[in-house]
């Protein structure tokens, strides 16, 4: 449990983790559900829209292609659709309303003339629609479409039946009703809830056509079921060469077969096997492979026997790792090595061969380099041919096996001479003259020797831009924790600090311009006051001034924005988070000279001007001014206040925020903002920056250690896994950290 919280990276697991760890409290939400009203159109079209799906297609190079919509017409996951939305002959999934998406088994039926196409899914009990009877419609008749249209899942469009018509031989219902792309596919129903039609042709936003509903029902009872593996001819694989195991797709262009969603075995599995029968060992297997994603993983299987027995050798998250796979669970598998070598490239295509020796010797290389040598006799015969496992796709080519396949080693004078010629053109400038001769003169082997000087300058590139990030990030960092250094509260200039706050992420701007423009503002402020103005009244004018003048305001439209929380984007648009509203504010009151601090309550942060007692009158209790400065300035009570937080706030909720907490706190919002994002780059640069304003944060610390263990970076784990125990070494809470510690430390050793 404890491992697999820490190799997570999702947010969930991270506060399981630190739950666990630090026994911090993580409180329960849950959405609340509303049933759907009992009559109206309302009701038919929240009942409808449990039938409806969206239809994802490609295109003929397996690209992205479009979007259309389909519904259910019999339980056993029978969908009708356009058949121009799934395309002639190639690969689409469909959506369901709860978000399962799967590939279609089977095409039903299809009617080019019609337009229309009836698929078939894996999925039991679906809610079909019921069916109308198009003979019947009369124009004007109210109807409403659930649909696709732009990708906007499932939305709803109401109109009328504006006449019956006849297309190209084609009789067809035309509809009064909003149509855009991906509403191709949509079922027309009327105010019975029944279908009368299926969206075929737009001719106008709000005009086009619909395939009557009779000419599907006559489609319905005419089926002509083709399995998928007929239909999808367009790259589909020859099978007398490959044959599929374990479901997938497996698809074949321009040299380069692509296998891409999850196959049925465990963990994604799916094999592809070539029908050629392999030599008896000693031979060689080799294939080129490219993963879409380094969390995926695939490669060679050998010694397979068509099902769920076999070898294989794949990178995966980054290793190469040889497997022995006896069954269809993880409990028949033995992972017989898994490594780590700089051979492999993430990313780039990387050579796999595997040399099946004599007595079960098995030398699997990557590159050219030699990873693993093991000797494993449980299998020793069987099919050739392709694995992947999980969701992320990945490419294959250049797939061959023999007795003994030959090592291409390029002529280190070869190798030399080229770089030569190639740094002589570089330095001329242009690529040509008698140097580009000699280049061709060499062969065939220029071209690779090229490519990976060129990976080596890009390799370097990118370790020197990193390199500059990382000092970038650490000047100001220091730059920050030095602006919050000062002991005296009131000596730290809170807007120069969240100014270097947002220059963490952007390094474009120019500081010094948003303090003068601050004192700009604070000036313009102050020219209005009134002679012998109270603390109040030039509050007043503040206000006035940044909300009625300036339309400064609080975000509500955009709130989840990192924009909102940089300071000197919140000037330029004049629209922020409470936190950053309040600071601005704040700041521009202290320049004139009013006293007023931040209030972080509970969900709300608000500003609060506290008198300061006359001299030589000392007051037993000093005026309060609490201002939601996200709510346009409005003067609030405690009683509002608390009304704003959703809680009973007590007198210690109103004491104010220090300004290194502000600073803090705006750190954990972008946090938020960079976890939504997926952002872990600068989720880690926030907390690097946390640890360095406030070293004991002991949540943030184990967050880092988290996502340092998560990321492979061991040694950072166990840093600061050191310090989480040190700061309470006998505390029970540590137990596990310190077994964590302790495999670290063991793994350090190996």
């Amino acid at each position: 449990m404890m491992l697999s919280c820490l190799l997570s990276k999702s947010r969930p697991a991270t506060v399981f983790f630190l739950t666990f760890v630090l026994g911090l409290g993580v409180e329960s939400w849950s959405e609340e559900k509303k049933e759907p009203p009992e009559n109206g159109i309302e009701a038919l079209a929240a009942k409808a829209r449990l039938s409806v799906v969206m239809i994802e297609s490609v295109d003929r190079t397996d690209r992205e292609g479009g979007q259309g919509t389909g519904y259910v017409v019999r339980e056993d996951g029978v969908i009708a659709t356009n058949f121009h939305v799934i395309g002639e002959h190639r690969s689409f999934r469909v959506k369901l309303s709860d978000g399962k998406t799967y590939e279609p088994t089977r095409i039903i039926a299809v009617d080019r003339k019609k337009d229309l196409a009836l698929v078939q899914i894996d999925r039991e009990g679906l809610p079909p629609l019921p069916l109308g009877d198009s003979d019947a419609l009369t124009p004007g008749q109210a109807i409403f479409a659930l649909g696709n249209p732009l990708g906007f899942d499932f939305s709803i469009s109401r109109g009328v039946v504006a006449a019956l018509r006849e297309l190209e031989e084609n009789p067809m219902v035309q509809v009064a009703i909003p149509i855009e792309p991906g509403s191709s596919g949509s079922p027309v129903l009327d105010m019975k809830g029944e279908v009368i039609g299926t969206i075929a042709i737009k001719s106008g936003g709000a005009m086009g056509f619909a395939v009557p509903i009779n000419d599907l029902k006559r489609l319905l009872a005419k089926p002509n079921p083709m399995p998928m593996k007929r239909w999808l001819t367009i790259g589909a694989l020859d099978s007398r060469e490959w044959e599929s195991v374990m479901g997938g797709s497996w698809r074949q262009r321009a040299g380069v077969i692509k296998a891409s969603g999850i196959g049925s075995g465990f963990g994604g599995r799916m094999l592809c096997l070539h029908q050629e029968e392999p030599p008896e060992a000693p031979f060689d297997l080799e294939v080129e492979v490219r993963l879409e994603d380094e969390s995926g993983a695939a490669g060679l299987a050998f010694h397979s026997d068509e099902a769920d027995v076999h070898y294989g050798f794949y990178p995966t998250a980054g290793s190469l790792r040889l497997t022995r796979f006896e069954g269809p669970t993880v409990f028949n598998w033995t992972i017989l090595n898994t490594v780590q070598n700089d051979a492999y490239l993430p990313g780039e295509w990387n050579r796999l061969r595997v040399r099946l020796g004599e007595k079960g010797k098995l030398t699997c290389s990557v590159n050219d380099q030699v990873v693993i040598e093991v000797a494993d006799v449980a299998l020793r015969k069987g099919k050739v041919g392709l694995v992947k496992f999980r969701q992320p796709a990945a490419e294959f080519r250049r797939f061959r096996f023999a007795k003994e396949l030959p090592v291409v080693k390029i002529d280190p004078k070869t190798r030399k001479n080229a770089l030569r010629l190639a740094q002589a053109l570089r330095q001329k400038g242009h690529l040509s003259g008698p140097e580009t001769d000699e280049l061709v003169a060499l062969g065939r082997p220029v071209s690779s020797i090229l490519r990976e000087k060129a990976k080596d300058l890009e390799t370097e590139a990118l370790r020197l831009r990193k390199l500059a990030d990382d000092t970038y990030d650490r000047i100001v960092i220091e730059e920050l924790v030095e602006a919050l250094r000062h002991e005296d509260e009131t000596s730290i200039d809170l807007l120069r600090a969240s100014l270097l706050l947002a220059r963490l992420d952007n390094e474009d701007f120019d500081l010094e311009v948003y303090l003068e423009k601050a004192a700009r503002i604070a000036k313009d402020v102050s020219q209005t006051f009134p002679a012998k103005a109270s603390g109040e009244e030039k509050l007043k004018a503040l206000v006035k001034h940044l909300f009625d003048q300036l339309g400064y305001h609080g975000s509500t439209g955009d709130y989840v924005n990192r924009s909102n929380s940089y300071l000197n984007e919140v000037m330029d648009d004049r629209e922020g988070l409470p936190i950053t509203m309040c600071v601005l504010f704040i700041e521009l009151a202290n320049r004139l000279d009013l006293p007023v601090s931040g209030v972080g309550i509970p969900r709300h942060f608000i500003a609060m001007y506290r008198e300061k007692p006359a001299k030589g009158k000392p007051q037993a209790k000093p005026k309060e001014i609490l201002i939601d400065v996200f709510g346009g300035g409005k003067f609030v009570s405690r009683k509002e206040a608390s009304e704003l937080s959703g809680l009973v706030l007590t007198d210690e909720d109103f004491n104010p925020a220090s300004k290194r907490s502000i600073i803090l706190r705006m750190l954990r919002n972008l946090i938020n903002v960079a976890e939504q994002e997926q952002d872990a780059e600068s989720r880690m640069r926030y907390l690097n920056t946390i640890l360095a304003i406030e070293p004991k944060d002991n949540y943030s610390r184990a967050m880092r250690a988290m996502i340092h263990y998560g990321e492979g970076s061991f040694d950072k784990a166990l840093g600061d896994i050191e310090v989480l125990i040190a700061e309470n070494p006998e505390g029970p809470e540590t137990a596990p950290l310190r077994e964590i510690r302790d495999r670290l430390r063991a793994r350090e050793r190996e």
